[in-house]
């Protein structure tokens, strides 16, 4: 059976100098599965999503993204690591979507949708282009291809960088807060579109503060503080009937 869109995480431990971020994260994620992420600042949302897509380094542990061990291959004697070309070839596998838009200033909308096949994969630049006016139709954005980030609102900037995320055909999305850096009437549109993935099956890991969209959309709901899971569970008991005295603590002061 394909695990394609899948992601297993058993005994994850990521360090930063002295300090220790992540302490034996154990997580399974199936394909369509939609996983929200929620904790306080600081509880290692970010820095979790961010060894999933091998932006970050795992000091140890298991992770496996699509039934592939990420950033490197087990032999009869030991583990040995990727080369850089194939860790970035596992990277094409998985969107992400960051707090901060990261568009290219200098390229219109279109254009940064554009440029991970073009520049990643070596695709057609025609194909491309017509695949890029697509996917920004797809997220509400028909007819602003030609535009530049500067004449777009947050919230369409947000719904650009979730185009191009797209683009990349990725079998997993990762979303880290990607609506708390935009304006309170910018969210819904964000969030639509992301509803929108969920309904056409994208397995997602979503690290958020949207207790209400998680409450609505996830199927499993993760809290996470100092660095390990407190609970984990289904999206609606999590919220409705914690069992956790952390988690019970953090969902009063949220909801």
């Amino acid at each position: 059976m394909s695990e394609l869109g899948t992601v297993h995480v058993r005994g994850l431990r990521k360090c930063f100098g002295d300090r220790t971020v992540l302490q034996c994260i154990d997580l399974d994620v199936a394909s369509g599965e939609i996983c929200c992420i929620i904790g306080p600042s600081g509880s290692g949302k970010s820095t979790l999503l961010r060894c999933i897509d091998g932006l970050e380094s795992v000091d140890s542990g298991v992770l496996r993204v699509n039934g592939e061990d990420l950033g490197y291959y087990e032999t009869p004697t030991a583990y040995q690591a990727l080369s850089p070309k194939q860790v970035a070839r596992q990277r094409t596998k998985m969107g992400v979507v960051f707090q901060q838009f990261n568009l290219f200033p200098n390229m219109t909308a279109a254009e940064n949708v554009m440029s991970g096949p073009v520049l990643v994969k070596g695709a057609n630049k025609r194909e491309s282009r017509i695949r890029a006016t697509e996917l920004l139709t797809s997220v509400g954005l028909k007819g602003l291809e030609g535009h530049y980030p500067s004449q777009l609102s947050g919230g369409q900037q947000q719904r650009v960088a979730i185009a191009r995320a797209l683009a990349m055909d990725p079998s997993v999305m990762l979303f880290d807060e990607p609506t708390s850096a935009l304006d309170p009437e910018w969210v819904g549109e964000v969030l639509g579109v992301m509803q929108d993935l969920a309904e056409r099956g994208m397995t997602m890991l979503i690290a958020t503060h949207e207790m209400g969209f998680a409450r609505e959309v996830a199927d499993t709901l993760i809290f996470m503080d100092g660095g390990v899971v407190v609970e984990r569970g289904d999206a609606r008991e999590v919220i409705t009937n914690p069992k956790e005295p952390r988690t019970k603590q953090f969902l009063r002061m949220v909801l």
